[in-house]
């Protein structure tokens, strides 16, 4: 089962070696109002989010009669193509990548008319492998979502996509629970899904704050998908418990950005802004006290002191045993120079 280090949406590159993918997920937090789901492209957009992406799908064929509550839940959530499609026009006005979860197969057909540069995949989708071979059949990128999955699912859902051809497929890890306890969150897994799993490996995250994230991407995640909303304490709605909203969405993708900064190349040595610090924090050897010219130098004459433009204590056994050419006063420097 071959997959493609890295996958590439639109302009994007998307792996271990790219900046991660950021996805904002507004998914149902419009309630079927336009201009609240404009105004969550914008919010995304201004944010510095690489991705916007929302959800599609027919309620009835999403859920069946046997759960009528969910049926009256979702409803009034249900919007139909032209609605999202000025969704994907304004993210196309605002320069930010457009992308949406199909739910169920009969809003497929959408997402080719919207030539979305990448299919997520919902966690709910577990074991549904005949729809990951129509998702297959479009020819996009996938990222699919792996909450409620235990390995034996990853493993299932990945050899459906490579026996259907898929070539691009993203993982992300992912704890279905709103919010999510931070002691089930298991960002650990994320290393357990790269074992026997070429793609890039990401993290969907469902619970309260910025701080999982963070710790998502120091740990490697090329790609972190967030909810966000403009609307809290929403009745008979879950999404906005972990979401991110219009106060703290552009400060989680600064953090976002700077942790992926921070992460670096992982080779361990001095870096360019710590060159200043030769000189004040390293240590020299100096003289405990007054030393003459001629005198052989032994160690309870030396100490280690700073600044650290002198010889390194390290090289210690190679100063003791030298004769001074020069007196040196106490506190001063042992100068190569000095010494023969």
């Amino acid at each position: 089962m071959s997959f493609s280090k890295d996958i590439t949406i639109a302009d994007r590159q998307v792996g271990p070696l790219h900046p991660t993918l950021v996805i904002a997920e507004a998914g149902v937090a419009h309630f079927g109002d336009v201009q609240k789901a404009l105004d969550l492209v914008d919010m995304s957009a201004e944010a510095g989010a690489d991705v916007f992406k929302t959800q599609a799908f027919h309620t009835d064929q999403l859920v069946s009669a046997r759960l009528p509550e969910w049926r009256d839940r979702l409803r009034p959530k249900e919007v139909d193509f032209d609605f999202i499609s000025r969704m994907k026009e304004r993210c196309d006005e605002r320069g930010i990548m457009f992308m949406c979860t199909p739910h169920e197969a009969s809003v497929l057909p959408w997402l080719e008319q919207w030539q979305v540069p990448a299919i997520k995949i919902g966690s709910g989708e577990r074991g549904n492998t005949p729809f990951f071979r129509q998702i297959a059949a479009l020819g996009k990128p996938v990222i699919l979502s792996t909450g409620m999955y235990a390995k034996e699912h990853v493993d299932q859902a990945v050899k459906a996509f490579s026996e259907a051809g898929q070539k691009e497929l993203a993982v992300l890890h992912c704890v279905t629970s709103y919010p999510a306890p931070a002691s089930d969150i298991n960002l650990s897994a994320m290393q357990d899904l790269r074992k026997g799993f070429d793609g890039p490996v990401g993290y969907s995250d469902h619970t309260e704050g910025h701080h999982m994230c963070l710790a998502a991407v120091a740990m490697g995640a090329d790609i972190i998908e967030k909810h966000i909303t403009l609307d809290f304490n929403v009745p008979n709605a879950q999404d906005w418990k972990v979401s991110c909203g219009p106060h703290d969405f552009a400060d989680f993708v600064k953090n976002i950005r700077e942790v992926e900064a921070a992460r670096g190349t992982g080779e361990k040595r001095p870096r360019k802004c710590e060159e200043p610090a030769f000189v004040w924090a390293l240590k020299s050897l100096v003289a405990v006290q007054n030393l003459p010219v001629g005198h052989v130098i032994t160690k309870a004459d030396l100490d280690a002191k700073r600044p650290g433009d002198g010889i390194s204590p390290s090289q210690v056994d190679e100063v003791i045993g030298k004769t001074l050419l020069q007196p040196v006063e106490k506190d001063q420097l042992i100068e190569w120079d000095a010494i023969k």
